[in-house]
């Protein structure tokens, strides 16, 4: 039975009576008065520990003990360095992982590629440290990840360049959203490259964030489309890019795919608000 409940000024302690009492523990979500998690119940297959102030790379010590975590959100935990993802490697039941504004590095990403997870969903948003060479680690050697990978935003990252989406979109061939909103390191070669393979990964995408990114210019998206350019894709955010002001385009783009939403202001994935000329269903 699924019974949700909370608690609050819990320590260690407390959380070790918790993990010995709830042996069915599936879910745990704490805050920033935590600052380690060996009292945590082996059972759990969700662990959220999002803007733990306290919490060091050395927390996750003994994580490959959670023989049945799925989904590890560790975003906001501005302590958590490049060993972090060392010890999140060994778990290989991990599909969810969310290291958000962390302190990782192209170091960190290449560790956590030479573990070899089944990644579905990875979210290094604000990561200002990573590179493309980062990237290119994390997919190195045809490795589970881009076999698996679905959902990647590296989102906020300025070093983040074309070369990045040319080893994203070449090595995830699983890849269906892609967030690269606030990247200004991206120029239209990226996209002129994601549109124009129709038989390339890239043509699995069905959302595509772009927003603010700046090294785009106003022909980043060329009419006529090409007959297989994003022929898949349901959403495609072009906020605060040069793209926005060619209104024009978008009766077209309407015309070439109509369950395409097309969001000119800031949303994330999935939003069906803004504008109506913004707005293709």
């Amino acid at each position: 039975m699924n019974c949700p409940a909370s608690f609050r000024r819990e320590d260690n302690k407390g959380i070790f009576h918790v993990s010995e009492g709830c042996k069915r523990l599936e879910s745990v979500k704490l805050d920033s008065v935590i600052d380690n998690m060996t009292g945590v119940a082996r059972s759990v297959v969700e662990l959220r520990l999002s803007s733990c102030s306290l919490l060091t790379s050395e927390a996750l010590e003994h994580l490959s003990s959670f023989r049945k975590l799925e989904v590890l959100d560790t975003s906001g935990c501005e302590r958590i360095g490049d060993q972090a993802p060392f010890y999140i490697s060994e778990v290989t039941t991990l599909t969810r992982l969310n290291l958000a504004k962390d302190r990782i590095t192209d170091v960190g990403l290449a560790l956590l590629g030479a573990g070899d997870l089944p990644i579905v969903q990875l979210c290094i948003r604000k990561c200002e440290k990573v590179t493309d060479k980062g990237i290119k680690s994390l997919f190195h050697a045809d490795r589970k990840i881009c076999k698996t990978l679905s959902v990647l935003d590296v989102g906020y990252i300025p070093k983040i360049i074309d070369a990045a989406i040319f080893t994203i979109a070449t090595a995830a061939k699983a890849l269906t959203d892609l967030s690269l909103r606030f990247c200004n390191g991206v120029t239209d070669a990226a996209v002129q490259m994601l549109m124009d393979r129709p038989n390339h990964n890239s043509s699995q995408l069905q959302m595509l964030d772009l927003c603010s990114c700046r090294g785009l210019s106003a022909e980043a998206i060329m009419l006529p489309l090409p007959l297989y350019a994003f022929h898949r894709l349901c959403w495609l955010g072009i906020g605060l890019t040069d793209i926005v002001a060619k209104r024009g385009i978008f009766s077209a783009i309407c015309e070439a795919r109509p369950r395409l939403v097309v969001c000119g202001v800031c949303c994330d994935f999935g939003c069906c608000d803004g504008w109506q000329w913004l707005k293709v269903r």
